[in-house]
């Protein structure tokens, strides 16, 4: 797996432990640089017992560096394995500050973990939705009860995608999957969610016989086309599964994901076009409120945040 080069793991979370190591050996098998980072919230500028024993500044200044000697203790933990460390600590709202980070240090890579075990953007808050929406690189929500490899991984794609930005990401997401099930030995399952749009009206119109006929047409045109997503790819896993429904994105995707037994999905958060495109706030989020497992979020080509580098504070 070969697609990581700047990998930045978030360190302010409890269960750290699954997450470090994953980020290291990814890290070890990319030749990637790992940046640990932590955000330290500002200390509220008034008056009060606080601000007689010492200024905020000198007591944010304490925090960051405490902070800062915590992650370089984490880092020489791993000194052995050739990876190249680097510490982070900034100080403000923590989805702003590591997506500042991201677009600072070119980072291709984010990792964060969470405790509990309920659903991820539950779990996460707003942390991780504001990184899902506005983060331009790759966001991997690990589950932090992952200890093993992952078995199953599924792959969640437009199937009718048909301009060049929804086929570049369902690309995108497809050979990132694929790198994972050959690292970690793992059975993919792509899943392919599409409906005919206004059936019951084209019912009334054209019968039953001729839409039922449609459907079965449609259905062998996207396996098809999935088939020849698949092909040029083939060489790298002959373990996978298609998974073509008709229905709802969101709630189809789910129910994919809860028949497999899926440990990780991987799926695309933005995309300015498209009926069934995977749009934050809509069919992406809507899986992501109810996911269970790790998440590979994953953003197309080109995307650029919202979050700039000005007005950022530094330590």
């Amino acid at each position: 797996m070969d697609h990581f080069s700047r990998i930045l793991l978030y360190t302010g979370t409890d269960n750290l432990d699954v997450a470090l190591s994953r980020s290291v050996q990814l890290a070890i098998e990319n030749g990637a640089t790992l940046t640990l980072m932590d955000v330290v919230r500002p200390v509220p500028r008034g008056g009060g017992m606080i601000s007689d024993l010492a200024s905020a500044d000198e007591l944010e200044r304490e925090v960051v560096a405490e902070t800062r000697e915590r992650l370089l203790q984490l880092a020489s933990e791993y000194s052995d394995t050739g990876v190249t460390f680097d510490v982070v600590v900034a100080i403000g709202k923590p989805a702003v500050e590591i997506i500042r980070q991201v677009i600072r240090g070119q980072h291709d890579l984010v990792v964060k973990t969470a405790s509990g075990r309920r659903p991820l953007v539950r779990l996460f808050g707003s942390v991780m939705t504001a990184l899902l929406r506005d983060c331009p690189c790759p966001v991997w929500a690990l589950k932090p009860d992952v200890h093993g490899a992952f078995d199953c991984v599924l792959a969640a794609v437009d199937p009718e995608a048909e301009d060049e930005e929804h086929r570049a990401l369902n690309l995108q997401i497809l050979e990132l999957a694929l790198a994972i099930c050959r690292r970690e030995d793992a059975v993919l399952h792509l899943v392919g969610v599409w409906d005919l749009w206004m059936e019951p009206s084209l019912r009334r119109r054209a019968g039953d016989a001729e839409i039922d006929a449609l459907l079965v047409q449609r259905e062998q045109e996207l396996r098809a086309a999935f088939e020849a997503l698949l092909e040029p790819l083939r060489t790298a896993t002959d373990r996978v599964e298609l998974h073509i429904r008709r229905g709802v994105p969101a709630e189809t995707i789910r129910t994919v994901a809860d028949e497999i037994e899926a440990d990780l999905m991987v799926l695309g958060t933005v995309c300015r076009s498209g009926v069934a495109g995977f749009l934050i706030g809509n069919t992406a989020e809507q899986v992501l409120a109810e996911a269970t497992c790790s998440v590979l979020a994953v953003k197309p080509e080109g995307y650029v945040s919202p979050v700039t580098l000005e007005a950022g504070r530094k330590p």
